[in-house]
């Protein structure tokens, strides 16, 4: 079965999955889409995978490459929408891994969704299937070093980083907190981050290996967002997983650290997407939990993140992947 996928090849959890389903052998073929703002890596693909640019994408290229498959799918986008029926006119068939709050209502509906999170099954149904992780556990035992990845702090800033570094204005307790973001917040949380010797603030692209080898607890304050590569990956490597208590989050994450959410707006990114419920959560709210779990023995926390990565791992789900796509 010869499954491609056109994908990005950047530092961003669109490409990363791809690549993660690419190098387990889910995806056979790639086509890559490349972007100007922000650096592309070819080289996790062969050199002979067929690329193009995001501007002015030439589409029959892209047909021409999709013409050897057997299913073509698709992570959030299928850049081209009208692939879709066209694919269908030539058997092959499209599947798509949606992101609920990145869906335009009038674009068609592909063959399947295989869908990462209960929000995505409830709206769009097909299949309920977990994005799967391998990654390095080691156990946490004390809850002193915090984390918050913000990486490209998501559309309108959804990963919640300057509320983050808002909540440590009221937070009491001497925790370590270390920032990591791959573009800058605004001055105003820049300068609150550098006013304050607890925080490690890092303006940079840092494996996720890495930066979650140095902490105990993860620290989200999403405001929406359907499943998030970054906390599972959290989770699967034994760190304590503090996030807004929002669907669907909260139906798989342990629920006592979660931060209590004041209230919600109805939203969208634009025009034609989607609503989806924003979770609005106070700084007060966040650093009353990250106090309430300074210190603490947090083992309980870090085994249960050892078991949750051992029921997603891609010995587990890989072959439930491929048997989705096949059928």
């Amino acid at each position: 079965m010869r499954v491609g996928c056109l994908t990005y090849s950047t530092d961003r959890g669109l490409s990363h999955l791809a690549k993660a389903h690419y190098d387990h052998g889910i995806i056979t073929d790639v086509c890559l889409v490349m972007r100007g703002r922000m650096p592309n890596h070819p080289e996790w693909y062969p050199p002979e995978s067929p690329q193009g640019n995001l501007a002015g994408m030439d589409m029959a290229y892209v047909r021409r490459w999709a013409e050897r498959l057997d299913v073509l799918l698709a992570f959030e986008t299928f850049f081209d929408w009208d692939l879709v029926p066209w694919c269908r006119k030539r058997g092959i068939r499209t599947v798509c891994v949606p992101m609920h709050e990145c869906f335009k209502t009038e674009w068609p509906r592909p063959d399947k969704f295989i869908c990462p999170s209960l929000l995505d099954l409830d709206y769009f149904g097909g299949t309920f299937l977990p994005l799967p992780v391998d990654y390095p556990w080691r156990l946490r035992k004390r809850a002193e070093v915090f984390v918050h990845r913000g990486g490209y702090l998501g559309i309108r800033g959804r990963e919640g980083t300057e509320n983050v570094i808002e909540a440590m204005r009221h937070v009491r307790s001497p925790l370590r907190l270390i920032i990591q973001v791959q573009e800058n917040v605004s001055r105003e949380a820049q300068r609150l981050a550098a006013a304050d010797p607890r925080i490690d603030y890092r303006a940079e692209t840092i494996p996720y290996e890495e930066l979650y080898a140095e902490g105990d607890v993860a620290v989200g304050a999403q405001k929406w967002n359907g499943c998030s590569l970054p906390l599972q990956e959290a989770c699967a490597s034994g760190m304590l997983v503090m996030n807004t208590d929002r669907y669907p989050t909260n139906t798989w994450l342990s629920r006592e650290p979660l931060i209590p959410v004041d209230h919600h707006v109805k939203s969208r990114i634009g025009g034609a997407y989607l609503n989806f419920d924003e979770a609005i959560v106070k700084p007060e709210a966040i650093a009353a939990k990250m106090d309430e779990y300074y210190g603490k023995d947090i083992t309980a926390f870090s085994l249960a993140g050892k078991a949750w990565a051992e029921e997603n791992s891609w010995e587990k789900l890989g072959p439930c992947w491929l048997e989705s796509l096949s059928s």
